[in-house]
């Protein structure tokens, strides 16, 4: 946790808190409880800390997915902008940096971010820009690792996004790539779950675990076995995973590359890029 975790923390807490719970009185309770769990765990993985927000209003809300909607709004901006990530990636020369941008443009799609100003009625505009937006990170060398490795595991993250991440999975699979897809086990966040990816596609999916991002001693035994296999190259997507994963991603140094837009200041700080950046990281 940085300092500026907390705020922020907090203020997704009260975006969700206002979308689904009616009451003032229970909107207040789930910020008290937050409060509590967050003075007892201070300096700890913020994307945990972010998971036990989620219980508590999930809890409150009597809601099992209090982004439902949004998320289905999300897919259908998606599907509305597949087109031009088709287009993108025809025009392209270098097809592997084409997919790599489309997957990490895609991940602008979230809300509550603190800083991070996202809007589904306005991304279209914006969209194809963004596919061209300058990339932090070593790309030459994700893509001899892409080149590489014949399998791999690829942690999805937003819904929306989804839509983008399945037209790279099936561009990889041309490629003759075996990839299998790692998704949220329950609602968490707008995060696409392991039974929404599945409805959206015939690739294996399996389930990543039941908290934000992908953290090890929480994750399926499936997904694990994945994870810590030699021969598989893992694509992580977005925050909440780098925030989980880079804990533990020294077992993973060679075969683990990070796909993001740096949406916050601890995590670009982190990174060593600028706030905002779209971000292409081989570990």
């Amino acid at each position: 946790m940085a300092s500026n975790c907390y705020s922020c923390i907090l203020d997704r807490a009260k975006f969700e808190s206002d979308m689904v719970i009616s009451s003032e009185g229970e909107r207040r309770q789930a910020m008290e409880e937050l409060l509590d769990f967050m003075a007892c765990h201070k300096g700890g993985v913020p994307a945990l800390v972010g998971t036990e927000r989620e219980i508590i209003i999930k809890r409150l809300s009597g809601s099992s997915d209090p982004y439902k909607q949004l998320k289905e709004e999300s897919n259908r901006v998606a599907e509305g902008l597949l087109p031009a990530a088709k287009r993108f990636y025809e025009e392209a020369e270098n097809k592997l940096e084409a997919l790599v941008r489309i997957a990490a443009a895609a991940n602008s799609m979230e809300f509550g971010v603190k800083g991070h100003d996202f809007d589904n009625a306005t991304f279209a505009k914006v969209f194809e820009a963004t596919l061209r937006e300058s990339l932090a990170g070593d790309l030459k060398a994700v893509e001899q690792r892409l080149e590489g490795f014949k399998n791999i595991f690829y942690l999805t993250d937003n819904s929306g996004e989804v839509v983008f991440d399945l037209f790279v999975i099936e561009r990889l699979r041309q490629m003759h790539k075996d990839v299998v897809i790692g998704s949220k086990a329950e609602p968490i966040l707008n995060d696409v779950t392991a039974e929404e990816a599945s409805a959206m596609t015939s690739i294996r999916v399996v389930p990543t675990g039941a908290v934000v991002g992908t953290a090890l001693e929480m994750i399926s035994p499936e997904a694990s076995s994945l994870l810590l296999d030699p021969e598989w190259l893992i694509l992580s997507k977005g925050m909440g995973n780098y925030e989980t994963i880079s804990e533990y991603e020294e077992v993973l140094r060679g075969r683990l590359i990070y796909l993001m837009r740096a949406k916050c200041e601890p995590v670009a700080t982190a990174m060593g890029v600028p706030r905002g950046s779209l971000v292409v990281k081989l570990v």
